[in-house]
């Protein structure tokens, strides 16, 4: 268990908040929720969990006795009724911006890709519990759901489907199985923000992810750390020289700060 305590003011009762969350699968959303607590003055102590197994799940744990008090999810009108959203995009919107993996032998599978339309005769894996399966089947794109993340990769081996469109956040080369690339010419791009969620009761914690996020923003320091953990990425999925290919996401809903820019990729 990864523990954190912050000895600055206290919050209600004088009291140190828990912060529960699961375990992150990068250290950047880790060092994101500390820097945000550290910056709103909240007294805390954040603990992390390995058995959240599902996005679903997670949700559904917010709040619990047994649960816990923090996740983090691309956002849809659903979630934000089932859950207190922090209407700060966390990623710049880059969970929206697709880089696909396909089989080497396909590496020039997108090259004469000019338009969705083009993209209606490819089948892409997608998991289960993601928000890009919902706009993927409302862009009329044939998909084929992966209830098992850990077998994605065996499952494209295997031509299960043509591809497996991945966060450019997510891009990690010394993680492919044999045989797999980054598909070198196409970027599939969706309006999308991951937030903070917390219980809908739990109002202390959202106002204190609202400020020290905020704050962060406004210092400077919210942008070295993304840039500490994403800007040598982003300069190697080499964006300026991808077709880009835009799909409409009928799940963001209208909360969504898109005329705040300074919170989206590229920020002005």
């Amino acid at each position: 268990m990864f523990l954190v305590t912050t000895p600055l003011h206290a919050n209600q009762n004088d009291g140190e908040m828990v912060v529960r969350f699961s375990a992150p699968a990068h250290d950047y959303i880790t060092e994101l929720v500390v820097l945000a607590l550290d910056k709103s003055g909240l007294k805390y102590r954040c603990e992390t969990t390995n058995n959240v197994t599902s996005q679903t799940r997670a949700v559904r744990l917010l709040g619990d006795e047994n649960g816990i008090d923090l996740s983090w999810h691309v956002t849809s009108k659903q979630l934000e009724q089932q859950a207190h959203a922090v209407l700060i995009p966390l990623d710049k919107g880059l969970l929206g911006y697709r880089i696909a993996l396909v089989a080497e032998k396909n590496r020039a599978i997108f090259q004469n890709v000019r338009s969705q339309f083009d993209l209606e005769r490819f089948n892409f894996g997608l998991g289960f519990d993601w928000a890009d399966l919902a706009i993927f089947r409302a862009n009329n794109l044939i998909t084929t759901e992966i209830s098992d993340e850990t077998k994605q990769q065996d499952m494209l081996r295997l031509g299960r489907f043509d591809a497996l469109p991945l966060s450019i956040l997510e891009m990690d080369e010394s993680s492919l199985l044999p045989g797999l690339i980054y598909e070198p010419n196409l970027v599939i791009q969706y309006p999308a923000a991951t937030y903070f969620f917390v219980a809908k009761n739990n109002d202390v914690l959202h106002h204190a992810l609202t400020l020290g996020l905020t704050l962060a923003q406004q210092d400077g320091s919210w942008q070295q750390l993304f840039d500490k953990h994403f800007k040598s990425l982003l300069k190697k999925a080499n964006l300026s020289q991808r077709k880009v290919i835009r799909l409409k996401n009928h799940l963001l809903p209208a909360s969504a700060p898109l005329e705040q820019k300074q919170y989206w990729y590229p920020s002005s």
